[in-house]
Order: C-alpha cells, then structure tokens, then sequence
C-alpha cells in the first residue's frame, strides 16, 4: 500500500468532532489502519494528538462522498440528519471557537483556528445570504466570541466579492476570529455597561492589537498575513487609528477589510450605552467616511455584499405586512422577504414568502427589530438548510 500522504486525504479538525462517531474509517500516513468508522474520541487532547499524529481518509471512500454531494446538486434530499441551517453551523463554529479561546494553552491553534476558518467560508458559500443574517438575527452565546464570529463572516463575503482566493481568504478569516483574543472580558463588559469606555479601558483596546499578535505568536501562528491582519485592524487611512497610526496603504488591505467589518457589526449590534443603528443607517454613516478612514472602494464593495436591505433586517411592506429580508437579488431594493406579521397584526408560525419586486409587497420602510414584540427563530426564515462535506 502506498503512504497515505500520496493518496489519500488527509482528515482535517471540521470533520470529526470529540464525543461524536466517526463518519469514516481513519489511517496513518503509511495507510494502516487506526479508527474504524463509528470510533468516539472522547478527548480534545485525543483529538489534537491525533491529527498531529496525521489522520486520513480513503480516496474511495471520498470520491464515493463527492458523489453523493453531486447527487444533492441533481436534486437528491438526503436525509434530515446531514441538513442543519447555516445559523445553526455558525453557533457550532462559535461554541468550538470560545472553546478553544479559553483553553489556557490553545492546543494545535492554528490547526484548529484554520479548521474552523475554512468551515466558515464553507458556510458563507453554501448559504450567504443566511450567513450574512446572523450578524443582525443571532444575539445567543457570548458577546465577545459572537462579534468575532460576525465580523468573519462579513470578511469573507467582501473578499470572495473582491476576488481573494479561498486559500488567501482562510488566513483573513483566521484573523477576524482572533482579532479581540486578549479583550474578550472587556468587551463582554463593554457589551453591558451603561457608560462609555473609560480611561482606562480605552487604553486596554489600544494596547489589545499587538497583545493578541503576542499570544498568538506564542502559540505557535507564525503567518504573515494572519498577525498582520490582527495587529492593524483598529488603523484608518487618515492615521487616526491605532496603535500605530498608520496612514493610506501601510495597512494592509485585509486588515482593512476586517476593520469595516468589525464597524459595521458594532454599528449593527449596539452596546447597552448605545443602541444599534438600523443597517441603511450604518451604511450611511460608513459610507460618509469613504476616503477619510476607509478605502472607497471597500465601502462601495460593502454596499455591493450587504445589499440595500441586508438579510436579517425588518421591514414594514406596502400592503402593511411586516417581514423579514432573507434573500438578496440582483435588484438591491427588491429583495425576497418573509412575512411574519400581517397588516392585522397576526403572527405567522410559518413564515409567508414574498417578492417585494411585486407592487403589493415592495417595502415601505425599515424598522428596528424591538418593533416585533413577539419572540422570533431565525430558523423558521432560513429552513432549507445545508449540506456540509462530511
């Protein structure tokens, strides 16, 4: 037997979980047999040593997965278990990610942090629209972790917009997900206080840049991009950023990018000092900085990804229904929408599909999502769901 580094495909940390059955045999780098199918790994230290170990897959068996994932494609419903919707895959991604954020010596962190990066794009990939959402509909988990998780998102919609590579685009994300690695509690904190930053705790986000290049240097991220990304995500075109102050193109355009990120979601979310702003709002506010603190055209591609009326946001339509954005179209004003309130203020279990290209249905207004009243599942707007590669 050939050594399995010539052939077969090595098993990377999104596709086997600790606690969960293995969904295929597993082989070290010479092709012996180590797991069978159906194995629980009980332990993250398992796991980790493992897959530094090298774990892999056999050709067949993933040319016989590639199969069945193009005979989804052809219109085959696998079964109800291999679906899960986008947002339920982002709170996954945010659970293992505040995981390994709070592990004292973050074992095999880039392994694991590229891992949950490429799940992410997988997911972006497969349902944007949902994805994109979650940065407005998903308020569960911690503060902290879910704004790094959303400001992912938004990177990697801008930069496959922009043209980056998928390879190129996983180190960026990387980032986002690592960017406030040494100021989780302060924002926590942040995320609840009553009053503006003080003194002190401003000088704690300036320093917290190059802190989190530090620890993630110590444990063991050594890529360029990556820390660069990380160390200038708080700099602006004018200078007025920080920690350095760089002015124009010193900072990189990922960093860039993650920075408008990361903006937009404060904006969109809010803290207990300062309400969130409805996403037309934001986008005119981040789009009168254009040339000043960000580079235009980012703020032009913002606009281009996120849409008039980016998915997630409430409005009000013509007829008198309220509703949920939850698809784009190449008409940014006429977006799909789902109906969960009618004119007579009935609330609808089962959401009702509308085209607001149709004049019954075109929107009115935009309305912040405290106007609703009623508790509301972002799962029961974005149903379809998606299929991960196993």
């Amino acid at each position: 037997m050939s050594a399995a580094g010539d052939d077969y495909h090595r098993v990377d940390l999104h596709q086997i979980h600790t606690g969960v059955a293995l969904p295929f045999d597993t082989f070290d780098a010479s092709g012996k047999l180590l797991l069978r199918k159906g194995h629980v790994i009980h332990s993250d230290d398992q796991l980790a040593r493992l897959l530094e170990r090298g774990l892999y897959r056999d050709p067949q068996e993933v040319a016989e997965s590639l199969g069945r994932e193009a005979a989804n494609k052809r219109g085959y419903v696998p079964p109800q278990g291999h679906k899960q919707c986008a947002l339920a895959q982002l709170a996954d991604i945010q659970r293992a990610l505040e995981q390994w954020l709070m592990a004292d010596d973050m074992p095999q962190a880039p392994l694991a942090l590229l891992s949950l990066a490429r799940m992410l794009q997988q997911t972006c990939e497969l349902d944007p629209d949902a994805s994109l959402a979650s940065i407005q509909m998903v308020a569960e988990g911690r503060y902290s972790v879910r704004r790094m998780v959303h400001s992912a998102v938004l990177a990697e919609l801008l930069l496959a917009q922009w043209g980056m590579s998928f390879e190129e685009r996983t180190t960026v994300v990387a980032a986002a997900l690592t960017m406030n690695l040494c100021v989780l509690d302060l924002q926590d904190t942040l995320s609840e206080q009553p009053t503006p930053p003080t003194e002190q705790q401003r000088e704690q986000l300036r320093q917290h840049p190059q802190a989190a290049v530090e620890k993630l240097r110590a444990r063991g991220v050594n890529d360029a991009q990556w820390l660069d990304a990380v160390a200038q995500h708080h700099e602006r075109l004018d200078g007025s950023g920080y920690p350095k102050g760089l002015l124009g193109e010193a900072t990189s355009l990922a960093a860039q990018v993650i920075g408008l990120a990361d903006r937009y979601g404060a904006m969109a979310t809010g803290r207990s000092y300062r309400p969130s702003a409805l996403p037309n709002l934001v986008l005119k506010s981040i789009f009168s900085d254009k040339d000043k603190t960000v580079d235009a055209r980012l703020v032009s591609l913002l606009v281009k990804t996120v849409g008039v009326y980016p998915p997630g946001s409430v409005v009000v339509l013509a007829n008198g229904d309220t509703a949920v954005v939850v698809k784009r179209t190449q008409q940014a004003n006429c977006p799909v929408v789902k109906v969960v309130r009618t004119q007579r203020a009935q609330v609808l279990e089962d959401p009702r599909k509308r085209l607001t290209s149709e004049a019954p249905f075109g929107i009115d207004r935009i309305i912040p999502r405290s106007q609703l009243n009623f508790p509301l599942d972002p799962h029961r707007l974005w149903d379809e769901g998606i299929v991960l590669n196993p």
